[in-house]
Parts: C-alpha cells; structure tokens; sequence
C-alpha cells in the first residue's frame, strides 16, 4: 500500500506540471523533465532545427576556412608573394589601395598556371607542392596546404591571370559568383601570374567591421615585404600603396649586404656583427646588432628558417640568453638571421599561417644558436678591448650614481601602482640611491644605512644555499651549452672523486678526458655565477680538505662567493628596497661580525660628530 501511495503521488505531482504547463502556450508536453522536473527545450520543433546535424554550405565552409587563413590585409599579401617566390619568380610587383581593404593586386614573372589548373586553382585543398603524406615530413616550398588562393578567393572579389611559357595567351578565371562555377576566358597576359583582390571582406561585414585604419594595415603589410625581401635577395620588388612608389629593391644576389643596407639604414650595417656558424648539419648566418643597436621594441628582428619568416619561442629564448648580459631588462636585439637546416628536422605543419615551426631536436637547434651567437659577441668585445680601442666602452655605461627623484620616493602614483613603487619599512630602510653599482645608500628611521650590494648577495645566498642544502640538496640547472675546462690530471681526478658531494651542492660535472672536465649542471641560485671561476675555487677547497664531508660549510660559502660574478650594476628602486628586506632577514643567521661587512648604520648622532669639525 505504501508503495502504491507514493506511486500514485509521483503521477499526481506528473498531472500538476503537465496542467500548469498547458496555461502557457510557449511551453509544451516536451518541455517536461520527470527527472528534473524543468524545461529543457521550447519545443518539438526546436529539436528538429538545432539539434539536428546538417551539412554546411560550401561557401560559408570557405569563409570559416578563411579566418584561420586570411587575419587581415597583410595575410593575401603574405600567401600571395610566397605563391610568387615558390613559382621561381624573379621581379614581383605589389599595388595596393586603401592599406589593401580596397586592392591588392601582385603580379609576378614566375612559370605561370597552366591553363586547365586555373579552376581547379581556387578550389580548397589543391596544390602543385605535395603529393602523398610522406611530402609533408620534407616540405621545402613555402606553401603546401592548398587553401591560400581559396580562402582568399571566399571573402573578395577575386581574379586570377596567368599564362605559361609556351602558351599564346593567358587566361583569366573569376570568381563573382559564390554559387556558380567560375568561368575561365582567355586573356592578354605576360608569362608569370596576377592576382587581383578586391574589396577584401565585402561579404563578411563582422570580419570588415574589426580592421584597422588604413595607416595601420599598410604599415604591416609593409612590413611584411621588407621581411620576404629579406628573405630572397636575387628578386627584385616593388610595392606601390595608392598610385605611390613606397619600395622598390632591385635584385641584388651577388651582394645582400647593399639589401640590408637599404632596408635597415647604414647604422645598422655598421654596428652589426657578421655571423657564419656551421655546426651539425645546422648552419647560421646573417648579421647581428651590437647590444647599442638594442630597441624598446622588438620590432628588429628577423629569423628565417630554410628561407621562411619564422616566430618560434626556442629561437627567441636561445637569442635572448646570448645577450642576457648585454642588455637591459626591456631592451631588445636587433639581427637578420637565416638558419639552414634539412627540411625534414622541422615541421613546418603547424598552424595554417605558417609561422610556427617545430625542430625534432629542438634542443640541439637552440643550444646550436645560443653558442653561435654567444661566440660572436665574445669575441668581438674580446677585440674591441685587446686592441686598446679608447672609444671603446660597454653598450650601456652604468651612471657614476643612480638617484631615485622625491617624486619617485614620496609621491607614487595611486593609479599606477607597478612593482617600481617604493617599499618602505622602518626595519629595513628606504632606498635612495646607488653608487657606483656597487653601495646602496638608504634612509632609516633613525639615521643612514649604507650596503654593499655585492656582498649582501653572497651572505643572503649563503643562507639560502644552507638552507636547501640541509633540506635535501641544492637544486641545480643545466647549463645550455655544456663548458668544458681543462685541468691537471690530479685535479681532474679530485674532482670526480668528490662528485656525489659536489652533486647535492647542484654541481653536475662529468670526466671526459684524463685533463678535461664537463660541467652539465650549476647550482640555481647561482644565476650570474662565472662557472669557470667557480670550479677553481672548488678545487682550491677541495685541495686542503681531507674529509669533503665535513667541509660542507666551506664549499657552500665557496659558492656564495660567486653570486655576484656577473650581476647587473644597475638596480631598481623596488629592486634596491628588496635587498635590504632580504638582508635584514637573514640577519639573525649571520655572524655579527661577518654582516656588518655588507650592513653598516649611522644613526643622527654619528652623523653629526662627523661633521662637527673639532668644536
């Protein structure tokens, strides 16, 4: 009976929802859950409509296809010339109109389409530059993915000419009619190609509505000419932005250096060092900027990859590490690089602009390029300060004192509060300026603080490296290019008698020769530390010891030593307030005597007795 009751109830509480759902037209028999008890859908027919799955129309297919493709203006230009440099052409001229929103039409001397593959030309997934899957691990065209000419074709008003080499005339093929199969017709055409687009986005006004000024999009797209031309320097181009000449690079194989200098201004070929690295089947080549040339803004930097315009966060990363103590956080390097490598270590199928590259051994290419770039940096300051040049000086002088304004220090704006505003604390001071890279000058409550910012590094790392130690090992990094170093053989055989010990200090070094050692990995802390330097300190510990286990301290002071090797001199002003807070933090675990040779305070009572002159 119970059972029975609490059945009929369930269909009593049914009958209420199907009766209150009756009052209300929108609603129907449908839209009842008997689990839930809600509306899931408005109704049968929404059913029908939305959840059904359908084909979609060809030409909305094509215009889905062309945003990953087409972004703006500057992408027709950029599939377009690639189609031109891959038909072997040789003089390519660009016209555009209204930053390329209006016209973009690019005609080249190439080998030209043949006449029954016009159509076939802007149809989607058709290209001459592949054949079978195993093409696509050895791509060496610029295009491969067939979808440029049909992308853009899809969201303009499109013509395409062409005539071969050995035909009478040319053909034209136009697309003005999404729903109709384009016509071809023959047409008076020089050998090469041209492709005329007009009214980019005329049918996809969401797309049209997100373009920039027409300043703007020709900016990038000349931009991007600069950078293919960059790339090619027997090809002679043209660039003409609304009846205008703006660029014009005749071809120029035999000598690239008058490209450069054309492009990129006579300072840059000055102050530019020249790079020629063969390594491995890798080989690297260009021009790099002196750190002088270093802008605000990466907009200066060229990598080509088997003649592609490449980003890739490895090649940054290993460029930016070559410089790491050559320039300024903020600052930026300036080069022209081309890596020449064998197609099928790189895939370039990565995304369908093309910019995206990976290496199958990644990280052979980026120690391959930092070392490169790092051996032509060393060696030209090597020369420069050998040869007792007296106009020589470091990329950016350190100034003789670095003054923090009252503005700065007292007055920070409320609005824009970013890591360089003050920190302040009674403890610990308010900087105020550093002198010379080198002695920190603070404010305290009481007085003057005065630091010696080298060894505060060493006696705050020292802590820390004691700390980790006794928490179960230093942690260590790998070096990117493994140092070798040479040594007697006695001490090559101190060392690697000494190597557990060393290893749970974050010093990874392996034998590989009777007098040659390898240092793979360094302590973490250790980020500015001369690794060279370094390990002739360890052996010079290492020599008077006799228990390595019981000079644990000494070794670990050795290290912190080295903190300061090679750190920047100039310093922030939040950057200058976070040592003292640091150095007063670990003063309880310092000797008194030991911090007070990077801690001294004068309070106003010392002060005046200093200056009180014998009265």
């Amino acid at each position: 009976m119970a059972q029975g009751g609490a059945a009929n109830g369930a269909k009593d509480v049914k009958s209420a929802w199907m009766d209150l759902f009756s009052k209300f037209p929108v609603y129907s028999r449908h839209d009842y859950h008997p689990e839930r008890g809600c509306r899931i859908i408005g109704s049968m027919s929404d059913v029908d409509s939305v959840q059904r799955i359908h084909k979609l129309p060809e030409t909305l297919v094509n215009q889905i296809a062309a945003g990953e493709v087409i972004e703006r203006p500057a992408s027709v230009v950029k599939e377009l010339l690639e189609n031109s440099l891959d038909a072997n052409a040789t003089n390519i001229t660009i016209e555009i109109k209204r930053g390329g929103s209006r016209l973009i039409r690019i005609q080249d001397n190439g080998h030209g389409i043949h006449a029954d593959d016009l159509v076939l030309a802007i149809d989607r997934h058709t290209t001459s530059k592949i054949h079978s899957p195993a093409d696509l691990a050895r791509i060496t065209t610029l295009g491969f993915r067939g979808e440029a000419l049909s992308s853009i074709a899809s969201v303009s008003r499109f013509i395409l000419s062409s005539r071969q080499l050995n035909a009478e005339h040319g053909w034209t093929v136009k697309n003005s009619s999404q729903e109709r199969m384009p016509q071809i017709q023959p047409a008076a055409h020089p050998v090469g190609t041209t492709v005329e687009v007009r009214d980019l986005f005329y049918n996809i006004p969401a797309r049209r509505k997100f373009m920039r000024s027409e300043k703007t999009e020709y900016i990038h797209i000349q931009e991007l000419v600069k950078r293919i031309a960059l790339s090619r320097f027997n090809v002679s181009i043209r660039l003409y932005h609304n009846d205008r000449r703006i660029f014009h690079c005749a071809g120029m194989e035999d000598d690239p250096a008058q490209r450069v200098r054309a492009i990129h201004g006579e300072s840059f070929f000055i102050h530019s060092l020249p790079v020629d690295q063969l390594s491995g089947g890798l080989h690297l080549r260009g021009w790099l900027g002196k750190p002088v040339l270093a802008r605000s803004q990466s907009d200066q930097q060229y990598f080509y990859l088997n003649g592609r315009i490449i980003r890739d966060k490895q090649v940054n990363h290993a460029i930016r590490m070559a410089f790491q103590d050559l320039l300024y956080p903020g600052r930026y390097a300036t080069y022209i690089l081309y890596l020449e490598m064998d197609a099928s270590a790189a895939d370039v199928n990565v995304h369908p602009a093309k910019h995206e590259v990976r290496f199958r051994e990644a990280r052979n290419v980026h120690d391959f390029i930092y070392s490169s770039l790092a051996n032509v940096l060393h060696a030209c300051n090597k020369v420069l300060i050998q040869s007792g040049d007296q106009n020589y000086s470091p990329p950016f002088p350190i100034p003789d004192i670095n003054l923090i304004s009252d503005q700065q220090a007292n007055y920070p704006n409320s609005l824009n509060k970013t890591a360089e505003e003050p920190i302040f604390s009674p403890e610990h001071g308010k900087a105020l300026a550093l002198i010379k890279g080198r002695f920190l000058i603070a404010e305290s409550v009481t007085g003057v603080i005065l630091v010696d910012v080298r060894r505060a590094r060493e006696l705050i790392t020292g802590v820390r490296l004691q700390a980790a130690y006794k928490d179960g090992g230093i942690r260590s990094r790998p070096v990117l290019v493994p140092l070798m170093l040479s040594f007697s053989e006695s001490d090559a055989e101190l060392i690697m008698r000494n190597s557990d010990v060393l290893k749970t200090l974050g010093l990874v070094i392996e034998r590989i020769a009777p007098v040659s050692i390898l240092i793979r990995e360094l302590p973490l802390m250790l980020i500015y530390a001369d690794a060279t330097a370094l390990i002739v300190d360890i052996i010079n510990v290492l020599r008077k010891v006799h228990d390595t286990t019981g000079s644990i301290d000494k070794l670990i002071v050795t290290l912190a030593n080295h903190a300061s090797d090679s750190a920047p001199q100039s310093l922030t002003l939040a950057e200058m307030n976070t040592l003292l807070g640091e150095l007063k933090g670990v003063e309880r675990k310092i000797q008194a005597g030991i911090f007070q040779s990077a801690w001294r305070s004068f309070d106003m009572r010392e002060l005046d007795d200093l200056f009180q002159h014998g009265n």
